[in-house]
């Protein structure tokens, strides 16, 4: 990912975090054959300084065979909010509209997991995750037949997270009076994702001479 300074996100726990809320990503795998990118929801585990992610692939999509034989080194790609920023925004009209964007992009070896326990496991912190996070609150509890027709019919795999790039492109490389004009016409607009990217604004808030 073209990453300039500016723009570089290092923050550890604001990566986490980021993940975490924008957790269902792009898995993006490459073979002979070609690239292959399919979209699921994430798990975020931390171990000491080791990230894992984990997701679940269904066993008749594919994708997951190309893991079998060797780790092969995969990406999965989290994007946020992002909006359009016009140059009325600015001092001088006389620039060119650009985008601000957040992105996560999180790559190493992957690997299919061949444990029934885990999986079991999995499955039930993936569901508990997402009902807690969305409020919803039901209830893991199925038939144990019904449970295990589920979990043959998936696949989980294993990415140990080897290389972490996040882009938080937020007008940082204005001046003062132009990232105040986009703050002021975001807030305006006020749309959903205007708002969660004043808050990435204000994480990231460049200091100026």
């Amino acid at each position: 990912m073209y990453l300039p300074n500016y723009s570089e996100v290092k923050d550890l726990a604001l990566i986490k975090a980021f993940i975490e809320n924008h957790s269902f990503g792009a898995f993006i795998t490459a073979t002979a054959e070609g690239i292959n990118v399919n979209h699921y929801p994430f798990l975020l585990e931390q171990k000491g300084t080791e990230w894992i992610l984990y997701t679940h692939l269904a066993r008749s999509n594919p994708q997951w065979k190309s893991l079998s034989a060797s780790s092969p080194m995969v990406t999965a790609v989290f994007t946020g909010p992002h909006t359009y920023v016009s140059p009325i925004y600015y001092k001088d009209p006389l620039n060119v509209p650009t985008w601000n964007y957040t992105a996560v992009h999180a790559s190493g070896p992957c690997e299919v997991v061949n444990d029934d326990a885990l999986s079991r496991d999995l499955m039930k912190r993936l569901v508990e995750f997402y009902e807690t996070k969305y409020q919803t609150h039901w209830k893991y509890e199925l038939p144990e037949s019904f449970h295990e027709g589920l979990l043959k019919g998936i696949v989980w795999v294993k990415i140990r997270v080897t290389s972490l790039e996040a882009k938080f492109k937020l007008s940082q490389n204005r001046n003062r009076e132009d990232y105040e004009g986009v703050v002021k016409a975001l807030s305006k607009r006020g749309t959903d994702a205007d708002r969660e990217i004043l808050e990435y604004m204000q994480l990231t808030k460049p200091e100026w001479k």
